[in-house]
């Protein structure tokens, strides 16, 4: 008897330490802050540049989280498209929305397998049920350190110190984020053949103003 309530006393305590572990985890990836982002990331945004890269455009962007479930941060679909046109998306990357002890934000993009099997998942979003993590990919070296202000606006930059600058490459890198209730704004960037920082095409953000907010499907 005295051996059975020692191995019972155990497996509480251990049960105990499990759930505060689970509690801490949980804690660590996710807080108010990101749940906040992640609903005024959601939904469809337009952009509202008149021109962007030379062109008279109009450009959808179309967010909405998935794998709600997981306790590793607020993971999101989006997807870029040009207004009218019967083409796919042109941009599509899985982000990742991660807390930091100290309050900031830490925003990864994985690009997709295949992206295209995926496009229109915003009104679709049982197309993603094959997706999963381990087939993603980082799609650049540099994340973004997101912090609120007292504005109401989420304010990120490129945090250089996770930039790795071993092989420059064209592709661009997200230098600028910002988000608030109503209109996201980013700026592109690269770098050049030294690896020093440099601005991308445009001088200003691209702004994007929300049209509709993200809503379960049934």
């Amino acid at each position: 008897m005295w051996l059975q309530g020692v191995i019972l006393i155990s497996r509480f305590i251990i049960a105990l330490m499990c759930l505060f572990s689970s509690f801490a985890y949980s804690a660590i990836f996710k807080s108010d802050n990101t749940q906040l982002l992640t609903q005024w990331l959601s939904g469809v945004h337009r952009s509202t540049n008149d021109v962007i890269q030379g062109r008279d455009v109009n450009i959808d962007l179309r967010i909405f989280p998935i794998w709600q479930d997981r306790f590793d941060g607020e993971w999101l679909y989006m997807e870029s498209r040009i207004v009218g046109s019967p083409n796919k998306p042109f941009r599509q990357r899985i982000l990742q929305l991660v807390a930091t002890p100290n309050g900031l934000i830490r925003l990864y993009s994985y690009s997709i397998p295949r992206a295209s099997d995926f496009a229109g998942a915003y009104y679709t979003p049982k197309v993603l049920m094959s997706l999963t993590q381990s087939q993603l990919s980082i799609s650049n070296n540099c994340e973004l350190l997101i912090e609120l202000k007292i504005t109401n606006t989420f304010v990120g930059e490129t945090d250089s110190n996770s930039c790795i600058t071993t092989s420059h490459s064209s592709s661009l890198i997200t230098t600028f984020f910002a988000v608030s209730e109503a209109n996201i704004s980013f700026l592109d960037g690269g770098y050049d053949k030294f690896g020093n920082l440099v601005p991308g095409r445009l001088d200003i953000p691209v702004t994007f103003l929300k049209l509709e907010d993200y809503k379960m499907s049934e």
